[in-house]
């Protein structure tokens, strides 16, 4: 399987995915958090995700439920990942902090109705 990888704006975080596609199965999420990032993510296994540097530097919000949790670089701001609610086997990265990521149609962009578990 190959490998991706990826960092914040800054680099100070990086991390790298197991994936045979990058750019399949993309999502946006309409709860009142994603809404706001504005962001396109990848779901991947836990296991298939490797933090490989920057640990010091991340930051985490959790919210509502306090289940999910999201990570961000406490230096440039950047959301990295997070780990899902609706499915605690995977996390999702910021499909733009992968390296040579290019943004797809929109129309390949899939939706998760996030609004409805808030």
């Amino acid at each position: 399987m190959p490998t991706f990888s990826g960092s914040c704006h800054c680099g100070a975080i990086t991390f790298a995915i197991d994936t045979d596609e990058a750019e399949s199965d993309l999502y946006r999420c309409n709860c009142s958090l994603c809404i706001k990032k504005a962001i396109i993510m990848k779901p991947v296994r836990r296991e298939d995700f490797q933090l490989t540097g920057g640990e010091a530097a991340l930051s985490t919000y959790k919210w509502n439920k306090q289940i999910a949790e999201h990570f961000f670089c406490s230096l440039c701001g950047v959301y990295t990942h997070h780990k899902r609610r609706s499915d605690p086997t995977q996390i999702s990265v910021n499909f733009g902090c992968l390296d040579n990521a290019i943004i797809p149609p929109e129309h390949e962009i899939g939706l998760v109705e996030g609004a409805e578990l808030e």
